[in-house]
């Protein structure tokens, strides 16, 4: 890795802040072996793909914190893979991602996603709270059960019971954007017409309908903060 500075030991790899675009490879550097590397770091980089990572037969810890990871993020078959860190990259895809380490890395204990919008932590924005992070959790522990310790926190057997019991309702579903909603009108609907020109002669005003659509955008309804489960 010509005017790259790492370290380099029989099983570990580290290289931050070297601006790297990708993976290292065996012909990076004759002294290289990686198929024995367990543990590598490669945080604070410009990587977006983890192309040759299956080459890293035996790579049990993976630190990828402050790249450019996105959502087109694809991992290969690791099945040594124990340790996952993607803190603060670009990833806002939950179920592609868990669907994607579940297949692949069936050996996941620890994994952490602080600083991505797929991870709703209240550090990410005055638009997430506490509830917001639990069910984060519960959905994250349910997809991944062997989890040992998610972000910054030990998973807890608490966590886990609940997890079984109601992970699975706690998924988060992303409203469809208004182009996708909005649907285009018909001109030969003879059911609506269309909205009459702001100025009308008063007298020969008559009541007109319309298609229209009504989105809720509040995050919580004041009215149901003091709705209490034995009122319901």
């Amino acid at each position: 890795m010509e005017g790259i500075f790492y370290t380099l030991t029989e099983t570990e790899l580290k290289c931050s802040g070297q601006k790297l675009r990708k993976l290292p490879t065996a012909t990076d550097h004759e002294g290289l072996d990686i198929g024995q590397i367990k543990y590598m770091d490669l945080s604070y980089n410009k990587i977006s793909t983890l192309d040759g990572l299956e080459s890293f037969t035996s790579l049990e810890t993976l630190i990828l914190d402050c790249n450019r990871i996105t959502d087109d993020i694809e991992f290969p078959c690791c099945k040594s893979l124990t340790t996952i860190s993607l803190n603060k990259n670009q990833i806002s895809d939950l179920d592609h991602l868990l669907g994607n380490l579940k297949k692949c890395a069936p050996r996941l204990r620890f994994l952490s996603l602080l600083g991505n919008s797929a991870c709703p932590h209240q550090l990410m924005g005055l638009d997430y709270d506490d509830n917001d992070y639990h069910r984060y959790r519960c959905y994250v522990i349910y997809c991944l059960p062997s989890l040992k310790f998610l972000d910054s926190t030990t998973v807890t057997r608490e966590e886990r019971e609940e997890a079984i019991l109601r992970g699975k309702y706690l998924k988060t579903v992303k409203p469809l954007s208004l182009k996708t909603q909005a649907k285009p009108m018909r001109q030969d609907r003879k059911d609506f017409v269309p909205l009459p020109p702001a100025k009308l002669n008063i007298a020969l005003h008559k009541g007109i309908y319309g298609a229209c659509r009504y989105r809720y955008t509040g995050k919580n309804s004041e009215g149901n903060r003091f709705i209490r489960n034995h009122d319901l």
